[in-house]
C-alpha cells in the first residue's frame, strides 16, 4: 500500500498552476475503498484544500450524477444539479452548476459526525472538464477493479503496489 493508504492517484493542474485536482483511490484501515478528490488552490497564504470521499457503496450512484450534471452543463441547460443523500441521511453530495462566480461545477459533500456538522466543496471551472472527467474515470475504473478483486479485503501481502498516473 501506498503513502496514507493510496492504492491509486492521479491529477492535473488547471489555471495557469494556481489550481491541483487530485483523484486518490484510498483503503481506510478498515479495508474500505473510497476515492478522494481533492482541490488545492494557491493563495497568498500558501494553499488551500477542499476535499470530498466517496466511499466505496456511493461510487456508482456519484459517478452517474457527476455525468449527467456535467453533460447539462456542456449542454448549456437550465436547472443543473443533483444530489442525494447516503449512510442513513448521515452524509449528503450535491453536483450543481456554481451560482457565483466564473461558470464551474460545484461539488459539495455535507457530512454529520461525532465531531459535529462539515462541509466541503470543489469547484471545477467549465474549461477543464474534460479533463476532470477523464481522470475522474480512471480513478473510478481502478477503485471499480480493486473492489472487483476484493482489494479492500486482501491480505498486505498479496496487495496491489501503490501506482500513480502520469501528469499531463
Amino acid at each position: 500500500m501506498g503513502q496514507r493508504g493510496e492504492l491509486f492517484s492521479t491529477r492535473f493542474f488547471a489555471e495557469e498552476g494556481r489550481k491541483t485536482y487530485f483523484f486518490n483511490v484510498k483503503e481506510n484501515r478498515y479495508h474500505d475503498i473510497y476515492l478522494n478528490i481533492v482541490e488545492s488552490r494557491k493563495t497568498e497564504r500558501g494553499f488551500r484544500r477542499s476535499s470530498v470521499v466517496v466511499f466505496q457503496e456511493n461510487l456508482d450512484m456519484f459517478a452517474i450524477s457527476i455525468e449527467q450534471v456535467i453533460s447539462c452543463i456542456q449542454h448549456r441547460q437550465d436547472n443543473c444539479g443533483q444530489s442525494f443523500t447516503v449512510d442513513n441521511g448521515r452524509r449528503e453530495y450535491t453536483l450543481k452548476l456554481a451560482s457565483q462566480g466564473k461558470p464551474a461545477l460545484q461539488i459539495t459533500e455535507s457530512r454529520q459526525d461525532d465531531s459535529g456538522f462539515h462541509r466541503e466543496m470543489v469547484y471545477v471551472s467549465t474549461g477543464v472538464l474534460d479533463i476532470f472527467m477523464a481522470r475522474f474515470k480512471s480513478a473510478l475504473s481502478y477503485a471499480n477493479t480493486a473492489i472487483q478483486n476484493g482489494r479492500g479485503y486482501a491480505e498486505p501481502e498479496t496487495s496491489t503496489p501503490y501506482q500513480t498516473d502520469s501528469d499531463d
